[in-house]
């Protein structure tokens, strides 16, 4: 068995590459269906920042039938897509994982929504029956890492998130008081947005394409939701424009941005936290338009890593640390196999001869049970320090293979 992840963000990938390999919510079945195919167990990661794949392999292949079917499910060419993406194996692969839900490998250092995202990436996978008890394990001690990450340092601590750095762009070219804002999408971004710009003004609208949803969200902020039917009228009277949808076609294309513009008038801000993303790339060469997506905030938040270093290297330590308890646990998991045909050739053996006795001795059912509880006991003592040091030492690989050898034992079993 192998452990892999193969994957992209965003200091490997940049946005055009990254929103051709995202996977939609609406597709995330599929796909995890398709990946049943090559893994035994598995997850997919898709999130503004990264798209990564997770699988336990039967054969081990270096992360290459991954990427085939990155390449292959998303339709990019295989040559076009490697120079963007990393494969992490085993160990190196779990500990990616535990630095992700760390907010270790964030854009935004030590933010918070990736815990919800990887919980989305569980509870996807598990509805595709995708996962065992591998990636069940896996993924708990990620979000035990994650959530250990931010009681025991600073990192999370007055925190950026793509959301906080896209309202400071904001208030670089605007006062945001009583300001409008209109948010497109009411999912997780959408309401963190919200949270965010009421602190300056509550004249916010927001829309989405599941105007229920908008609706719910709407009311318990006490703001505006309007059908995404409405969305011309509203962009008009926009001040400030934050769209995070999960849309596969663009919200806002070059056309519609200039007429609304050459009626407009004044300044405009637009913040672009899709991938893929939601606002033509043109957009911001209009006059007095500013436009920015997810990769034109990587410069504040390399700023604030490295006003972090401290912090960093306590939660870097966290993560070795439950690395650690990982390997042990993996490690006990790969001998099993070797300690149960073991004990199960030992009982085969006890059972064997037990009968065999019985058969020529004539006892009771009481005295029956007493020499039986004798073998039982014998067996036991005998297996007890050899089973022990199998699962117990760092040579249990090798003692395991020894085990194999010395007793014979049926490796089909094991």
């Amino acid at each position: 068995m192998q452990l892999v992840v193969v994957g992209a963000h965003q200091r490997t990938a940049p946005i055009s590459i990254r929103e051709r390999i995202a996977f939609a919510e609406a597709d995330l079945a599929q796909a995890l269906s398709s990946l049943r195919q090559i893994a035994v167990e598995g997850f997919i990661l898709s999130t503004c920042n990264r798209v990564e794949l997770y699988a336990l392999l039967e054969e081990a292949d270096g992360g290459r039938s991954l990427r085939q079917f990155l390449a292959q499910h998303r339709s990019i060419d295989l040559d076009e897509l490697m120079p963007h993406v990393y494969t992490y194996l085993d160990e190196d692969a779990v500990r990616h994982l535990f630095r992700v839900a760390s907010g270790l490998d964030s854009m935004a250092l030590g933010e918070a929504q990736i815990l919800s995202q990887i919980k989305t990436a569980y509870n996807a996978a598990q509805q595709t029956e995708l996962l065992g008890t591998t990636m069940h394990r896996l993924i708990q001690a990620a979000l035990t890492t994650g959530k250990l990450v931010r009681t025991e340092t600073q990192l999370a601590h007055a925190q950026l998130s793509v959301v906080s750095v896209g309202l400071s762009l904001a208030r670089q070219h605007l006062d945001l008081t009583d300001r409008s804002v209109v948010i497109i999408g009411a999912g997780r971004t959408g309401e963190l947005a919200l949270k965010h710009y009421l602190e300056y003004t509550s004249n916010i609208t927001l829309l989405s394409r599941t105007f229920e949803r908008a609706v719910r969200l709407a009311e318990h902020h006490k703001v505006v939701a309007k059908p995404i039917s409405e969305l011309t009228t509203v962009l008009q009277a926009s001040d400030v424009v934050i769209s995070c949808t999960s849309s596969p076609e663009l919200m806002l294309d070059f056309e519609q941005a200039q007429a609304l513009q050459t009626q407009r008038q004044r300044q405009w801000v637009l913040l672009d936290l899709a991938v893929p993303r939601d606002i033509d790339r043109h957009v911001g060469a209009l006059p007095e338009v500013w436009l920015y997506d997810v990769d034109d905030m990587q410069a504040i938040c390399e700023r604030n890593r490295a006003s972090k270093a401290a912090e960093v290297a306590g939660a870097e330590a966290i993560v070795e640390r439950e690395l650690i308890k990982w390997q042990e646990w993996w490690l006990t998991q790969a001998v099993l196999p070797t300690i149960r045909a073991l004990r199960a050739h030992a009982e085969a053996i006890r059972l064997a001869e037990l009968e065999r006795t019985l058969a020529r001795l004539d006892l009771s059912e009481q005295q029956q049970q007493a020499v039986s509880a004798l073998t039982s006991a014998i067996i036991n003592k005998l297996l007890h320090q050899p089973m022990r040091a199998i699962k117990d030492t760092a040579a249990s690989p090798q003692l395991a293979h020894a085990a194999q050898q010395l007793f014979r034992l049926d490796f089909e079993a094991i």
